[in-house]
């Protein structure tokens, strides 16, 4: 995975995230990052919370790997957030600029950068999650992947609209509430139906997220 040109900016800031992080939640992330080596590797989580992109980042400076992330283009084009944003490198949005956000991102992975994203493409509110925890996600997934020939890595995430709820400010609780992160096994998009090997991922990220909750209903 080769370092972006904003490295060293990205790992600072994940780990001021993680800094950031810690009086508003216990950040359980995995203990290692083990990816294949011989392609491009593209991360794909689930999205129920803000709260999910600073522990992206907390994830990454953990591992010392630096990504160019998809972000929706009104956070990335404007304000204090914009400006951060595209220090990071990230890649602006929208359905307006769908296609020249993929061509950049599939650049990116052709170059050896990693690229990350949330297919979903907003906050999934509980109630429009299904039985898996997911929901609904977009062909843009599997049109990168392919074209770039990368492996796509599951990244589930659960916990985080705990922290910073759809819709409202993040909180302080007198217990703070367990953000847990884990990753899957990586996926190939074999097809040529975009939104089938979508959904396929999907199916396969929901069953992480749901073998993760499980785990924390467990402890």
């Amino acid at each position: 995975m080769k370092p972006t040109d904003q490295h060293q900016q990205f790992i600072a800031t994940g780990r001021w995230c993680t800094r950031l992080a810690a009086p508003l939640a216990k950040l359980d992330l995995p203990p290692i990052l083990t990816v294949p080596k011989d392609r491009p590797i593209l991360f794909a989580g689930n999205h129920r919370s803000f709260f999910d992109v600073i522990a992206t980042l907390a994830i990454f400076a953990r591992f010392d790997v630096s990504s160019r992330i998809l972000i929706r283009a009104d956070l990335v084009d404007s304000g204090l957030s914009g400006t951060m944003l595209r220090r990071l490198g990230s890649i602006s949005t929208s359905s307006a600029k769908r296609d020249s956000a993929e061509n950049e991102a599939v650049e990116a992975l052709t170059a050896g950068h990693t690229v990350s994203m949330m297919p979903e493409g907003r906050l999934v509110p509980r109630r429009e999650r299904a039985v898996s925890g997911v929901g609904p996600a977009k062909p843009g997934l599997s049109r990168i992947a392919r074209r770039a020939g990368a492996s796509v890595v599951p990244v589930a995430f659960i916990g985080t609209d705990s922290v910073w709820p759809r819709g409202r400010p993040p909180r302080l609780q007198a217990r703070r509430p367990t953000v847990m992160v884990r990753l899957g096994e990586p996926m190939e998009m074999v097809g040529t139906d975009d939104q089938a090997n979508t959904d396929d991922f999907m199916d396969h990220l929901g069953a992480l997220v749901r073998s993760l909750e499980m785990e924390h209903h467990e402890r």
